[in-house]
This record gives C-alpha cells, sequence and structure tokens, in this order.
C-alpha cells in the first residue's frame, strides 16, 4: 500500500470511529506494519438470507443451524445470548464445549483481513462481516461461526461455517439492544489451539469475489 493510501486509510477510519453508534471511543490505536508472510487469496462465502421476522425465529434459525453441523443447540445458543461486554470471541470447543479463549474477558479477534481496494469511510456492516466470517470460516480448525452485533442500531446476525456458507439472520435482537456476542466453533487437537488463534488474529486474508 502506498504511503499515502496509509494516510487516507486512517483518517477514515478515525471519523468512522468518532460516529460510531455506541458514541466516541476513549481512545483509538492504530498499527501499520509490514507484512511478513504471503497474503493468501480467497473467495467469499455463498450468501443466504433467512426468512426471520422477529427474535425469537433468529433464534430458532441459529438452532437450525448448528443442528446441521451435527451440535446440540441449546448449551451454545445460552452461552451466545448470555455474552457481555466481550471484545471478541468466544474460542469454544464443539465437542466438549469448553471455552479455550487464553484470556476470557478479551476473547479471540479475527483481524489481518480485507477486500480489495480503498477502505470505505461508512461502516458496511453486511460487507465486513461478510470479509471476517470468510476468513474464519476458512480457518482449518473452525466448524462454524455464530454472531449477534453490539451495535445499538444493527439487528441482522449471521451463522457462518464452509459447509453452510454465510447465512445472514435479520431480527436477532431487539432494536437498540446493545447486546452482542461471537463464538467461534473450534475441532481439533488441544494442542493446536495457540495455532489456531494465531492464524485467526494474524494470518493475512484478501477476500476476493474475483
Amino acid at each position: 500500500m502506498q504511503q499515502d493510501a496509509v494516510v487516507e486509510a486512517i483518517a477514515a477510519l478515525t471519523r468512522r470511529a468518532l460516529s460510531h453508534p455506541k458514541g466516541a471511543p476513549d481512545e483509538l490505536i492504530f498499527t501499520v506494519q509490514a507484512l511478513k508472510a504471503s497474503v493468501e487469496t480467497i473467495p467469499p462465502l455463498p450468501v443466504t438470507v433467512a426468512q426471520t421476522q422477529n427474535p425469537n425465529q433468529a433464534r430458532s434459525r441459529l438452532a437450525e443451524e448448528l443442528r446441521h453441523i451435527g451440535l446440540s443447540p441449546a448449551p451454545v445458543l445460552s452461552l451466545l445470548y448470555g455474552v457481555t461486554a466481550m471484545r471478541g470471541a468466544i474460542l469454544l470447543d464443539a465437542d466438549t464445549l469448553r471455552r479455550l479463549e487464553p484470556d476470557q474477558e478479551r476473547g479471540v479477534r479475527a483481524s489481518c483481513m480485507d477486500w480489495p481496494g480503498p477502505r470505505a469511510e461508512r461502516k458496511e456492516h453486511a460487507l465486513e462481516a461478510l470479509c471476517l466470517a470468510s476468513k474464519v470460516a476458512h480457518c482449518p480448525w473452525i466448524v462454524g461461526e455464530l454472531c449477534i452485533s453490539d451495535d445499538p442500531d444493527y439487528t441482522t446476525g449471521y451463522f457462518a461455517s464452509c459447509q453452510r456458507g454465510y447465512v445472514r439472520i435479520p431480527h436477532i435482537k431487539e432494536p437498540n439492544s446493545p447486546r452482542g456476542g461471537r463464538i467461534f466453533l473450534y475441532r481439533g487437537r488441544q494442542e493446536d489451539v495457540g495455532a489456531c488463534i494465531r492464524w485467526l488474529e494474524s494470518r493475512p486474508i484478501l477476500v476476493d469475489m474475483r
């Protein structure tokens, strides 16, 4: 990325952060670093939209998606809907339902992914969610992801996996609700948890429709 493009991207992100619906942040921290690994390009997940009309129907659709990948919905959804004030995602063992993230207040944050082209100044929830979900789904140890945004004015959540694609689920919570959570479903050996987290947090990925 050219120097001018870096400056423009940081300026756009700053303006977006200062107009966030949850209020202005206490601080903004930007990190710009040269990539030490090659950038992997992946396709976006195929998108479907669930025909849900209210939060009860949305929760039922999440349960249906979990059953499709062979999981019992009740304990997973209980954890998802009980999350409060986490900065990242829960990393949950899909077989034992044990939480695996080293810091349960912070969670695991998927990062180092984007679409090609300039960074948009206005937050585009659907595209940003699809980008993140596509990276997470391609992680070798992740079999599914559930997400409810903690933005008060955004009430569409999703379930995503390579098997099921990206399933947008409208009306997943009541309008103006600040609650939200995210779960990455892990399947693998205990000794590979660290490698999974490093892949999610620092593996550079470009999601490209072409």
